[in-house]
């Protein structure tokens, strides 16, 4: 009789889902009763759930498993996985992509100038006020350090370099292609450090102050040695070459990341990048301020020929200091001697004619004809 009545009630009330029991361990068959009731529906629950990840919900929070569920930020593969390459070749980035090159390219072209002297065409587009506030900052750290070692102003060394580095600046105001706004109202501060064992070294910084270290004046020997190595330090600030390498750092720092962005490789990037660009700018910039020096020294009545002579004997203070072997000269930031003094010899016509032309020659032409006419042998 009980049988027949269980038959006849729905079969939903047999499907009705027990209260659940949150376990924290694994189910040990060998402590539940097979019979049990409750072990069969964790057991049967476990083999048809395939998105279960955590232990049960009760009866009440089940129905909402697989409404919500929490997904991590950027968890989807598909997001963010597209490739510079493939940005670059989708149509409706296309427009974009040439609006900054378009404009850029006109950014570069209207910031062309022309540099003193060798009429290199350079792109600058730092103004001149953060090319003095770098200067400044500079010079401050420099004398902090070397204050203990710089000379009195009216010491002979400093009166004879001051003397040589004021005759530049005026050789310099005189050339036409010069732009005096550069040299007139500077400061000019000379500025020599007695500290032998310093590497040899002299810089201009932006602002107009000068410093020289007296190991250098060694290799200099005479004036025109200091004035060849004064007009190529002064022909940096003349020429602007701080605010040239200010404005290509952007430029660098954008081909890094797209390089990065191509291979992942930082330190190889840095190195390309290094090699190939920052390097020989570096060297281009002071093979130009040894031409720009040159004529200048040979303009304020110092021999240009003495130049060559310099880097013969910076070269073999070099050699002895290194020994034979020699960095390579695309990873350096300077030109090797070998190549400055090949250049110096490239350019000693014209720098002879400028030195023939100079004010300060003329006593030397009245000079010769006498020395000639009753000095001769014959």
């Amino acid at each position: 009789m009980l049988f027949r009545i269980l038959t006849q009630l729905p079969k939903s009330i047999f499907n009705t889902r027990l209260p659940i029991i949150p376990f924290t361990k694994p189910l040990n068959l060998k402590k539940f009763n097979p019979q049990n009731r409750t072990y069969l529906y964790h057991t049967r629950r476990r083999e048809n759930n395939k998105n279960y990840q955590s232990y049960f919900y009760n009866h009440d929070s089940y129905q909402y498993q697989n409404q919500y569920s929490y997904k991590r930020f950027n968890s989807s593969p598909q997001q963010n996985s597209k490739t510079l390459w493939q940005v670059l070749n989708d149509p409706s980035n296309r427009k974009y992509l040439y609006m900054i090159l378009g404009g850029g390219a006109f950014f570069y072209v209207t910031h062309l100038e022309a540099a003193p002297v060798s009429s290199r065409r350079r792109f600058i587009w730092i103004p001149r006020s953060i090319e003095l506030a770098i200067g400044k900052s500079s010079y401050k750290s420099i004398l902090n350090e070397t204050r203990h070692s710089i000379l009195p102003s009216n010491h002979p060394v400093s009166k004879k370099v001051e003397t040589i580095f004021t005759k530049i600046v005026e050789a310099a105001a005189k050339d036409p292609s010069v732009n005096t706004t550069l040299i007139d109202g500077i400061d000019w501060k000379i500025h020599v450090v007695n500290d032998p064992r310093a590497p040899p070294n002299a810089f201009v910084l932006p602002g107009g102050k000068v410093f020289i270290f007296s190991s250098i004046l060694r290799i200099c020997e005479n004036d025109d040695g200091i004035a060849t190595v004064l007009s190529h330090e002064f022909a940096h600030q003349l020429a602007r070459h701080t605010a040239e390498s200010l404005s290509k750092a952007p430029l660098y720092l954008m081909i890094d990341l797209l390089l990065y962005s191509i291979t992942g490789i930082q330190g190889v990037n840095g190195l390309l990048t290094d090699a190939l660009l920052k390097m020989p700018a570096s060297r281009q910039m002071e093979t130009e301020a040894d031409y720009i020096g040159l004529m200048i020294m040979a303009r304020a009545c110092f021999d240009p020929n003495e130049a060559v002579r310099v880097w013969e004997r910076m070269a073999a203070f070099e050699r002895q200091l290194k020994g034979q072997g020699s960095p390579l000269e695309f990873l350096s930031t300077h030109p090797a001697s070998e190549k400055r003094i090949q250049n110096m010899l490239s350019w000693s016509n014209k720098a002879n004619a400028l030195y023939e032309q100079s004010e300060c020659n003329r006593y030397l032409g009245y000079y010769k004809p006498f020395q000639d006419m009753f000095m001769s042998p014959s």
